[in-house]
């Protein structure tokens, strides 16, 4: 089972901004439902990973000041196996939260979830396709990872009270695996369920992915000589845009929103919304769309083992176009300090986040598409907070989990037991435990 995005943008009635701001307060004050939140319980919800709900403020048009964007709701899942099922528990589940959240929206049907036909109708037409979009670890789900961390924390329990018995010190690594294998065929209270694709045939796919990629890119080695033409046309124009870029002055710094702040690190993982305005003109927005697709190839072909671009941190990604391809929002939901994962993308992806941002407002110079731009530190940080938005409700499925702690608890759980593993390999293993 595949996981999926979802994004749902509706707009806010006028003057409801503040009342509905509130509410998503309490929501997201209280995630858990144990308290001024009688809501929505997401632990309940069988399929989601992450959710957020993001209000995005009314904002003029820098392209066009004479009109502004309307105050925007903005609900992101990323969501187990089909839509209608998702849907349908979210109706189902959340229901209290859809009525009173967008009571406050547009067009919100005359009598809400009591008619579900109605709201899961409207939720399908406010959706927005996802350009781009990455998973961490794919074709994990939500009661795949929940099955691989309990497998981990009661093998660890089991662990800790035979070496009170024995010390497992004086075992070796085989007969500290027999026990294990003995606990799991006889007492243990949680079965494996061992992954479709394990994470070991996810890298040899990746492997495989590359060199069908490099085969491909040989063999259409003729087509781009005969491209050449277009291509040269295409950086004269590229380089004609960014000198003009790069001719601007630099624009007065923008506010930045305090509430960010008191939403971040209170558990490993933290959420990141990003709104930046696309560059005028079709030759920007094109190379935007062009851009994005090559990360969503990328990301379903080679990025398929829990690094994309190299930064090993990120549960699941995205951007979407909206306001007719005006605007670009980027959700990411990932682990470690925002200053981290900053860190993270301008040593190990600032190629290609640079591609994309730089056919975006304010963003530092660069040249030559992929150069430049995120490299530059300090005003990359700048950027990237002036443009982080405040996600009143935040939810994670597993919030004190890393992924690369998931990659091993999945990890453990599907090899523990595999008859063909080496000394090496049990080794290996039991260091994880």
């Amino acid at each position: 089972m595949s996981q999926n995005a979802l994004s749902i943008i509706t707009r806010i009635k006028s003057a409801e901004r503040p009342a509905l701001e509130t509410l998503l307060d309490v929501i997201g004050n209280d995630i858990d439902g144990t308290a001024g939140n009688h809501y929505i319980r997401f632990a309940e919800l069988t399929t989601i990973h992450f959710a957020c709900w993001v209000v995005l403020r009314s904002a003029p048009d820098t392209d066009a000041p004479s009109r502004s964007y309307p105050d925007t709701l903005v609900l992101e899942t990323n969501f187990d196996g089909d839509l209608d099922p998702h849907l349908d528990e979210l109706i189902a589940r959340g229901g209290a939260a859809l009525d009173a959240i967008y009571a406050f929206c547009e067009d919100w049907p005359a009598g809400g979830t009591a008619n579900p036909v109605a709201v899961k109708q409207y939720l399908k037409s406010h959706s927005v396709p996802t350009p781009a979009f990455y998973i961490g670890c794919p074709g994990h789900t939500l009661g795949n990872i929940r099955n691989a961390i309990a497998v981990r924390e009661e093998l660890e329990t089991f662990l800790d009270a035979e070496d009170r018995i024995q010390p497992l010190s004086s075992l070796s690594p085989g007969q500290v695996r027999q026990k294990l294998l003995e606990y799991l065929r006889q007492g243990a209270k949680t079965l494996p369920e061992i992954s479709p694709e394990t994470l070991a045939d996810q890298t040899k796919r990746s492997g495989r992915n590359v060199m069908l990629t490099i085969l491909i890119l040989i063999l259409a080695l003729p087509l781009l000589i005969l491209l050449l033409p277009l291509l040269l046309l295409y950086y004269i124009v590229l380089r004609m845009h960014e000198t003009q870029d790069a001719s601007k002055p630099i624009p007065p710094p923008l506010p930045i929103d305090p509430r960010l702040f008191g939403k971040e690190d209170y558990c490993v993982q933290n959420h990141l919304t990003t709104l930046v305005e696309v560059k005028p003109g079709a030759f920007r927005l094109y190379t935007l769309k062009f851009i994005l697709a090559a990360i969503n190839l990328l990301a379903k072909t080679i990025f398929i083992t829990g690094q994309l671009g190299g930064i090993p941190t990120i549960h699941f990604a995205r951007w979407i176009l909206m306001d007719n391809d005006r605007r670009l929002l980027f959700f990411s939901n990932y682990d470690g300090s925002w200053a981290s994962y900053l860190g993270d993308f301008v040593d190990k992806a600032n190629y290609g986040l640079t591609a994309v941002w730089s056919n975006t407002d304010r963003f530092p110079p660069a040249n030559n598409l992929a150069f430049g731009g995120a490299q530059h530190i300090e005003a990359f940080k700048q950027w990237s907070r002036e443009h982080n938005v405040y996600a009143a409700v935040w939810y994670s499925a597993y919030p004190n989990e890393t992924l690369r702690n998931l990659k091993n608890d999945i990890q453990i759980r599907d090899r523990i037991a595999s008859p063909d593993l080496s000394e090496a390999e049990v080794v290996a293993l039991l260091q994880l435990l």
